[in-house]
């Protein structure tokens, strides 16, 4: 097939209704993005212009599209565009657009327990990551309890960014966040002291906070010294971890905010906490993804080498 639509005909084709409706059936707004990221991707690769150009995808394009996102993505999240692309082609079939869903049979990635899952950063690196930001300047308390509140409590970007300050409430007489995960599912989870001390902190700092709807984080100047109302973005929240993380010399080649809430997750096992108890705390839905940050049994410290003697 030819390789590249442009931009416009693969505008116009996601205001197909079959693809509006598909979008528009998922409740989850962070689902319904993730969809239509994967859903544009496949129309790219495989230059469809329109509905009925889905007709005329055979399994050996599938293949060659699978072999494509191997070289660009990890064998995770190929995985996971394979089957999302699989379910389009699902609906497409119990609409009588396709007679069958040929996605199904092409052999997908096989990850092993912990392949894929995002690298952790050390107990060291994680203190250094702490102290990078400037305490004496508006944007440095901010970025400060950003990077807090991810490693206290591994909210993945798109919580952190969507929350308020209605969203800090005290339950049982502590203090919690609010948070909003996937599938608009509610979960609460207590601020950890460090993490309460550096919001207060920077919220001082920012000064009066009549409107409980504003944003929690909220973006800055260029100077980073004038004040705005409105909610951070998650490309500026990624743009600050990658610039501390660089600060305090961790590879960037594999670090991204998502890093800090494997680091989260992965030293609270390491601490002996229960997996499922880790499970609702990140607001997984099911307890295999937790059990990717179980490193509890593949320590470098605990390997047989060390217990070679000669």
């Amino acid at each position: 097939m030819p390789k590249e639509p442009t931009k416009m005909a693969k505008n116009q084709l996601l205001g197909n209704d079959l693809i509006k409706y598909w979008l528009l059936n998922t409740t989850s707004a962070n689902t319904r993005d993730a969809k239509r990221v994967d859903i544009e991707g496949f129309i790219y690769d495989n230059n469809i212009k329109s509905i009925d150009d889905f007709k005329k995808i055979k399994r050996k394009d599938i293949i060659d599209w699978r072999d494509i996102l191997t070289k660009k993505y990890s064998l995770r999240t190929t995985k996971r565009k394979m089957s999302m692309v699989s379910k389009f082609f699902e609906y497409l079939c119990d609409e009588n657009l396709l007679s069958a869903n040929v996605v199904i049979g092409v052999q997908r990635p096989k990850l092993t327990a912990n392949e894929g899952a995002t690298s952790a950063i050390s107990n060291h690196q994680a203190r250094d990551f702490l102290e990078a930001p400037d305490p004496k300047t508006l944007k440095g308390k901010r970025d400060r309890a950003i990077l807090a509140t991810f490693l206290f409590h591994g909210l993945r970007r798109s919580e952190l960014c969507q929350l308020r300050l209605k969203d800090i409430q005290e339950r049982d007489g502590i203090k919690q966040f609010k948070v909003l995960g996937k599938g608009d599912k509610e979960r609460y989870i207590p601020i950890h002291p460090t993490a309460q001390r550096f919001i207060k902190e920077y919220l001082d700092e920012y000064g009066q906070q009549n409107d409980k709807e504003t944003a929690l984080f909220r973006s800055l100047s260029n100077n980073g010294k004038n004040t705005s109302d409105r909610i951070i973005t998650p490309s500026a929240v990624y743009q600050i971890v990658k610039y501390y993380g660089g600060k305090v010399g961790i590879d960037l080649s594999n670090f991204s905010p998502h890093s800090l809430r494997a680091t989260a997750a992965t030293n609270t096992l390491l601490n002996g906490e229960d997996l499922r108890k880790v499970q609702q705390w990140l607001g997984h839905s099911s307890i295999q993804t937790t059990s990717m940050y179980d490193k509890r049994d593949n320590r470098p410290e605990d390997s047989p080498t060390y217990r070679v003697r000669y």
